[in-house]
């Protein structure tokens, strides 16, 4: 299934609106996806936006109240945006360092480094995709990354997530392909393993955030150490 890339851009400046939004469709095109982008002019408007959205562009000089405070009044929410900062006051880093902000563009806004923060929030959004599966005969959707793992049962493929089970006539390795290779491992010919559920590794099995435990095939063992300490170091 598509996945479409969704931002929003809090600036009070028109013409930052008008270079973000051809800056973004530059980069959906090149890099074959699609995006939506929703368009906020000031912090007043940006804490009453419902949308959701996979990363916030947010200025921090703005009239009034300025980006640093609207950020933090939405952490206090418990409303977690991946925050890309745009500012020309390089003095100010340190405090939106503070609020989470995990990447700056500076103004004028310049394509390689708006590119760079794109990439950077694409890389942290593995496992967002949705799949298909059955539940007591009824077809649904399901996020990736709240899947456990899935095991080989016979004709079916079993898939768990913490709070429920899912069935599937695909085979297992249809879903090795169809599954984000950056957050999935195939551990063991009946088992693929979601690396981010992973709590540790022992000799020859995985054991998962709920108590559960998953097999790992002993020419596997190496590089499933590998793929969890590279998707802990990246991803977490």
């Amino acid at each position: 299934m598509e996945v479409i890339l969704k931002s929003a851009v809090c600036d009070d400046e028109r013409h930052v609106h008008g270079a973000v939004r051809r800056l973004m469709d530059d980069y959906a095109k090149q890099h074959g996806i699609s995006h939506k982008m929703h368009h906020i002019c000031s912090a007043q408007e940006l804490l009453s936006f419902e949308e959701e959205i996979d990363f916030l562009l947010l200025d921090i000089d703005m009239p009034g109240m300025d980006g640093i405070e609207a950020a933090r009044i939405l952490n206090a929410r418990g409303i977690d945006y991946k925050i890309v900062m745009l500012t020309s006051k390089a003095e100010r880093f340190k405090e939106a360092f503070k609020i989470g902000a995990f990447r700056f563009v500076t103004k004028p806004i310049m394509p390689e480094e708006f590119f760079e923060a794109v990439d950077e929030v694409r890389e942290r959004m593995t496992g967002i995709g949705k799949i298909q599966a059955y539940r007591e005969g009824v077809l649904c959707e399901v996020v990736q990354r709240d899947v456990l793992y899935l095991m080989a049962d016979g004709n079916t493929v079993q898939i768990f997530t913490e709070h429920a089970e899912y069935r599937s006539k695909k085979p297992l390795k249809e879903w090795a392909q169809e599954l984000d290779g950056r957050m999935f491992f195939t551990c063991h010919r009946s088992y693929i393993i979601n690396l981010g559920k992973i709590a540790e590794i022992e000799k020859d099995m995985a054991i998962l955030i709920n108590g559960e435990r998953a097999p790992v095939a002993r020419r596997k063992r190496m590089d499933l150490q590998r793929a969890f300490m590279v998707f802990d170091a990246k991803r977490r």
